[in-house]
């Protein structure tokens, strides 16, 4: 082998050498997921009220289902993807619990690292309607009377209502609540008789708080408060949260430590005139009595009164027994009154029923006002209006309502928290029905008649997170239905 050779194939040797030592070139594996997707509370104040959540999806179809009343045109989405993952939908960045998207149609969200790209479409379907089913038996007590509220805290209904007994002096109230669906009793709230009006609250840590007015007070029919913890307590002497005798009355917390009792002043003499509008007030462990609402007349008789909280505020709604009948409607808000509706009635009416009033507030601060008057073919009807918040203007909601006349009405209003009206009325035959305002057609819908039968002192009431309860008595029983997403 000549010289030429022996270096040439040195050289491919040490080649072959090197060669052995160099690394194969790292193979790169992108890895683009989204691994769980939904809509919370805290993303989502005031559009949805509780959280809807798909975190077990496979594949890239990821599918909710949503009430129909909630608006899916400004929705924030949460999500979690895998690490280094950018995630837009078309050119916009997205942000997890930041960034909105119109979700009325499917959205399509691009998931990519490096080379990978991966399509995400989410799709929200209507989840079934709400559908009434009765409620587990009532305890066996027979009620006069009732009223309900719903527990904001938890969501649980709360019943009370005036015992039906033989002897009038045996007649107290008594509190119900419906948890795990069955009703328990939280026993008698008053230690005896009380009066045809009551009332029923909580404060923000979900105590309930009950009023009534009270035949073993010192001064016959003074207003008692009282709260159940367990067992029931007084808030204040017995006959302190009123001075003399009241009728109809309301209870609510303008704050944690300030309750209001609104109510008819209705002793002879007195502080005040007789069926003056009251305002008495227990903050700081002492009951404050007979303040009155400014710019609202002594002479200006209070008959029906009725009050709502929404916000931080109170709405107070006063049927006005004077010549020509009216109601007014109040708030209360950073400690003072302010007139919104003043002794208002329809031109068209010679006549409002005082026989029932209610008002409801949507989150915007607009009022609604159901009672019956003849303005339409001098019939009684029922019917509700709008006070709209910001341009003071009174408007007509949906059509009239055919409904019980004469001095049989009986109703309730209420606004779900996707802001949908309900209004709870007997019909022609005195039957349990519940309707509530379409949002294409804004006019009631096909009422609901929940049983064939002559019903009295219909109440209702929504959740937090909308389920809907209705109760009233039938021949001193009563009976109740709940409001939710069918059962699969």
């Amino acid at each position: 082998m000549n010289l030429k050779n022996i270096v040439f194939s040195l050289l491919a040797l040490i080649g072959v050498f090197i060669a052995c030592e160099q690394k194969d070139p790292e193979v790169i594996v992108y890895e683009a997921k989204m691994t769980s997707f939904g809509f919370y509370v805290e993303d989502n104040e005031g559009l949805i009220h509780e959280d809807y959540v798909n975190s077990t999806f496979t594949g890239t179809s990821i599918n909710l289902f949503l009430p129909e009343e909630i608006d899916k045109s400004t929705l924030i989405a949460r999500f979690t993807v895998t690490d280094k993952d950018e995630v837009k939908v078309g050119t916009v960045s997205q942000q997890s619990g930041k960034t909105a998207n119109d979700f009325t149609v499917p959205v399509d969200y691009i998931v990519t690292e490096g080379t990978a790209n991966v399509k995400y479409t989410v799709t929200i379907g209507k989840a079934p309607a709400y559908v009434w089913t009765a409620l587990a038996s009532l305890p066996t007590d027979l009620a006069v009377s009732l009223k309900m509220n719903v527990n904001p805290v938890d969501g649980v209904p709360y019943i009370i209502y005036k015992i039906d007994k033989d002897e009038s002096d045996d007649q107290g109230a008594a509190l119900l609540s419906f948890k795990d669906e069955k009703w328990t009793s939280l026993g008698q709230a008053s230690d005896g008789r009380i009066g045809s009006y009551y009332d029923l609250t909580f404060n923000s840590k979900g105590v309930p708080y009950v009023s009534y007015t009270d035949y073993t007070a010192k001064t016959s029919q003074q207003a008692t408060v009282k709260y159940y913890t367990g067992n029931w307590n007084l808030l204040g002497s017995v006959g302190a949260a009123s001075s003399n005798k009241v009728s109809y009355h309301g209870i609510n917390f303008a704050s944690d430590d300030k309750l209001l009792l609104m109510a008819t002043y209705d002793a002879k003499d007195g502080a005040l005139a007789r069926r003056e509008m009251s305002v008495n007030t227990y903050e700081n462990g002492v009951w404050a009595h007979n303040s009155t609402i400014p710019g609202r007349s002594s002479d200006l008789v209070s008959y029906l009164n009725v009050s709502k909280k929404q916000g931080n505020a109170i709405y107070l709604g006063v049927y006005n027994a004077v010549n020509p009948n009216s109601f007014s409607v109040y708030k209360y808000e950073n400690n003072a009154w302010s007139t919104l509706i003043d002794k208002w009635s329809d031109t068209n009416a010679t006549g409002i029923s005082l026989r029932d009033l209610d008002i409801a507030v949507d989150a915007d601060g607009n009022v609604f006002v159901a009672f019956a008057d003849n303005s339409s073919e001098q019939t009684y009807k029922h019917r509700v209006i709008k006070y709209d918040a910001v341009t003071k203007e009174i408007s007509t909601v949906g059509n009239y309502l055919a409904g019980a006349s004469g001095g049989l009405f009986n109703f309730d209003l209420e606004i779900n928290p996707f802001g949908v009206l309900y209004l709870f009325y007997r019909n022609e035959s005195l039957f349990p029905c519940v309707t509530y305002i379409d949002n294409e057609t804004q006019d009631w819908t096909q009422p609901h008649i929940f049983e064939p039968a002559e019903a009295d002192d219909l109440d209702l009431s929504f959740t937090p997170t909308g389920i809907g309860y209705a109760v009233y008595t039938k021949d001193n029983k009563i009976f109740g239905y709940k409001y939710s997403a069918p059962v699969k």
